[in-house]
């Protein structure tokens, strides 16, 4: 019996001599956290497109779509653009094509610098410090963006 409650007061003391973090001899990345890259997005939109009784309420709806035109080119600029495309051949001739475009991604920390009217259209430009989007990233949490959207541009 003794030998017993020697073999475990053994292992009680050397489980606390074993290693609990891991090693790692990866390279670490650029610390994006402190950078001073900056892009630039420009969004437009039609103002007589829009839905709206009146002018005002056009002009409202165009500006806000300018911005959401924005922040897709900010995302474009981020993460990329899928594309996926399709074409068919009929008899060895080419038949039907169809090519659509998509960006998923979640952008935080984005300034707008201008948003004014030109002719029909209005126009947003905005712009992104990287490394403020990163630590923005640290302090939130980013909710995954489904990778299949039915809406595409």
């Amino acid at each position: 019996m003794k030998y017993y409650v020697a073999l475990a007061a053994a292992m009680l003391l050397l489980s606390g001599c074993t290693n609990t973090t891991s090693s790692s001899t990866s390279v670490p990345g650029p610390d994006l956290t402190k950078s001073k890259d900056v892009i630039q997005a420009v969004g437009y939109a039609s103002i007589s497109e829009q839905k709206g009784r009146t002018k005002e309420e056009k002009s409202i709806r165009a500006m806000r779509a300018s911005k959401l035109d924005a922040y897709r080119e900010l995302s474009e600029q981020i993460y990329g653009l899928r594309i996926s495309a399709t074409t068919s051949l009929d008899d060895q001739q080419l038949g039907y094509e169809s090519t659509d475009g998509a960006v998923d991604g979640v952008i935080r920390g984005a300034k707008i610098i201008r948003s004014y009217p030109v002719g029909d259209s209005y126009v947003t430009e905005m712009e992104l410090n990287i490394g403020l989007m990163e630590r923005m990233k640290q302090h939130g949490e980013v909710l995954h963006v489904p990778n299949k959207q039915e809406v595409m541009f």
